[in-house]
């Protein structure tokens, strides 16, 4: 849902009002971001008014054709065609999610059952760190990226629900039932809760932290600086450190080229970043809702989900020689998933136990 962070020299502020942008292509592809100095204003403005015009469009009702008109300065009449026809598929499928209060019977997906990792369509799987470039060992030198080594954390579920109200905390929902079960199921493990709320939508992925990482026995800069991160760290530190890296494995080129393709982005810049931690477990809570154009981008991604195939992977950004090379915490792919399947929970009702599907774990 960002762009590039300063590994590229550039930092990024999505939604703030002074939004500056630059482009790394590759083909379609397009990053914004905020670009230091002031060579490079000229460049900025085009590129924020492509961004900004790209977004009008697709919340523009009007079929006069001014739109179209608009995006005339910076697209070819061929993808002006193509970002209509998006538009479009948008529309009819703004459809509406059933609701239930379980995940009983056939029909809601895999959202929220660790039995259900992996497939080629509404699925979710874990990633290879191995694919990904991070900070190497004299980035601070060199700015020369490396590949990572294997990823921290084991991704243990990815959830997908709507709620009429807002959950910041979801390890400790009763209605959501995420992390309670995987700890009836016998998970002891240190876990991470990455909790995206679109607002009614929320995207909760959950990794297992091996129980060797510990700062004094960590055995790469990586690890050590991910148990800082789950003990000791501030949340003022915590948010200036976390990064994303986005990676569309297949989807329209609009959404490419408003997301980004495999950039790092610091997390935290715009958009609003709570932590809770209890019980061994630490919740990273971020409201994409309480920045519009954060809020934006990701209602057009969740109305094209089932064209999307997309990667994301967590990091922390090293700030001296200590902590190089960089490797990434965890990550989630999700493939074409259909809202449709996703339940509605009420936050204060857990599920029916009497009715829990034959995937789920007894009490």
């Amino acid at each position: 849902l960002l762009s590039c962070s300063d590994d590229w020299g550039l930092s990024t502020a999505m939604g703030a009002s002074s939004f500056k942008a630059c482009v790394s292509r590759e083909g379609e592809d397009t990053c914004w971001a905020r670009v230091r100095g002031s060579n490079h204003d000229d460049e900025e403005r085009r590129v924020e008014d492509e961004r900004n015009n790209v977004l009008d469009f697709m919340d523009d009702g009007d079929d006069s054709g001014v739109a179209r008109r608009r995006l005339t300065r910076f697209f070819t009449i061929e993808q002006i065609d193509d970002l209509d026809n998006f538009k479009h598929q948008l529309e009819d499928s703004n459809k509406k999610a059933p609701r239930a209060n379980t995940l009983i019977g056939g029909g809601y997906g895999p959202w929220g059952i660790k039995e259900q990792k992996g497939g080629d369509a509404n699925s979710w799987d874990d990633v290879r760190g191995e694919d990904y470039q991070v900070r190497g060992a004299s980035y601070l030198d060199d700015k020369k990226k490396v590949t990572s080594a294997p990823r921290i954390g084991e991704l243990l579920v990815v959830d997908l629900f709507q709620s009429p109200t807002d959950i910041a905390n979801v390890a400790a929902c009763v209605g959501a039932k995420t992390i309670q079960r995987l700890r009836r199921d016998g998970e002891q493990r240190r876990l991470v809760v990455l909790n995206f709320r679109l607002s009614p939508l929320q995207l909760i992925a959950v990794w297992a932290i091996p129980s060797n990482i510990q700062a004094d026995t960590a055995t790469c800069p990586a690890e050590r600086l991910f148990s800082k991160f789950f003990h000791d760290m501030s949340d003022e530190e915590r948010t200036k450190r976390l990064k994303i890296i986005p990676k569309i494995l297949q989807g329209p080129w609009p959404v490419k080229k408003l997301v980004g393709q495999n950039c790092p982005a610091i997390l935290g810049k715009g958009i609003p970043i709570f932590y809770f931690s209890a019980d061994n477990v630490l919740e990273i809570s971020v409201s994409i809702a309480a920045s519009s154009a954060a809020q934006r981008i990701s209602k057009i991604m969740m109305r094209a989900g089932s064209a999307l195939d997309l990667e994301l992977v967590l990091l922390l950004e090293g700030w001296d020689e200590e902590e190089l090379p960089e490797g990434i915490m965890g990550g989630l792919r999700i493939a074409h998933a259909e809202l449709t399947t996703v339940r509605w929970i009420d936050p204060n009702e857990s599920e029916l136990d009497n009715n829990r599907p034959a995937g789920l774990p007894t009490e």
